[in-house]
């Protein structure tokens, strides 16, 4: 299945993709037992009876709403976590400035705002503080059951699927005061990462069943055009069950919780003349089977 959340920003409504169409899932909802203006986190530990659900709906020729006609929010509006994962592809620490000599091989994990959640034609908005703004292209786990101290073993029973982000960073916000003091506990992550529209999620959430393994995943990321990113998801170096297994030892993790999984190479500030994003730039990013997200540079009127 893919799962999509549609309508207005901050009203958006549950459903699935039906060739190039939405099934509103509304009245799939109600006959589920759940609330009938319950969201896509609502259903994500129901995926078997939600699939005979949803053909009952077919059948009985419930509306369709064309995509065309309509605005994509973020599949999940309304995560209980959004869960980053950073240093988990070998190419990405080697490149530019990062250069690493050693690497780490346990899972960097750190957490944003909710607020920093858009939809995957949203335009990306660069704050009127930041001069170096880059994209990171990321396959994104969905949670589809909870747990805590979940094995490794047994992750993929708690994965309901995946889809596509983009971990936006504004890379000269992040140092503050920990270069000047020599102290990287200063570090100012919530500057770095956590900013409105600092993590545009979509187009869908594509089930585990659609999905198959992560492995084979390509994820390719092009700026206007001019090819950027081109990996595979089996390069992470932690697996996406592996980041489960970490995370969940310390957090229960809960259906509708996000978990980024690093990116690769080929983000600007590896270049060696980085070409930072401007306004009017378009990201784009696909993924195998996930399909492609497009969004635009926006810039922040300046503050008053």
């Amino acid at each position: 299945m893919r799962l999509v959340s549609y309508g207005p920003r901050g009203s958006e409504r549950p459903g699935v993709l039906v060739g190039d169409s939405i099934l509103p899932l509304t009245r799939v909802l109600e006959g589920l037992g759940l609330p009938r203006d319950g969201t896509l986190r609502d259903v994500l530990p129901f995926l078997d009876p939600l699939y005979e659900a949803i053909g009952t709906a077919v059948d009985r020729g419930d509306e369709l709403i064309p995509v065309a006609e309509t605005r994509l929010g973020p599949p999940i509006t309304d995560p209980p976590n959004l869960f980053v994962c950073g240093a988990n592809y070998f190419q990405h620490l080697a490149e530019g400035p990062l250069a690493m000599k050693s690497f780490p091989t346990l899972p960097v994990m750190f957490l944003k705002p909710r607020s920093a959640l858009s939809g995957p034609t949203d335009p990306i908005v660069r704050p009127v503080e930041c001069e170096q703004f880059d994209y990171e292209a990321e396959l994104t786990i969905v949670i589809g059951k909870g747990g805590r101290r979940i094995p490794a073993e047994r992750a993929a029973e708690h994965i309901a699927g995946y889809m596509i982000a983009n971990d936006v960073s504004a890379r000269d916000l992040g140092e503050g005061e920990s270069k000047k003091l020599n102290m990287p506990v200063l570090y100012q992550l919530m500057r770095h990462k956590g900013w409105d529209t600092f993590l545009p999620t979509g187009p869908w959430l594509v089930t585990t069943d659609e999905v198959g393994g992560y492995e084979d995943i390509r994820i390719q990321t092009w700026v206007n055009d001019e090819p950027r990113q081109d990996a595979y998801a089996r390069e992470m170096t932690n697996s996406p069950y592996q980041i489960i297994e970490w995370l969940s030892s310390t957090t229960t993790l809960q259906p509708g919780d996000l978990i980024t999984t690093g990116t690769p190479a080929g983000v600007a500030m590896g270049m060696a003349s980085p070409k930072w994003l401007a306004r009017g730039d378009t990201v784009r990013i696909e993924m195998t089977g996930l399909g492609r997200m497009e969004t635009v540079v926006h810039e922040e009127p300046h503050a008053r």
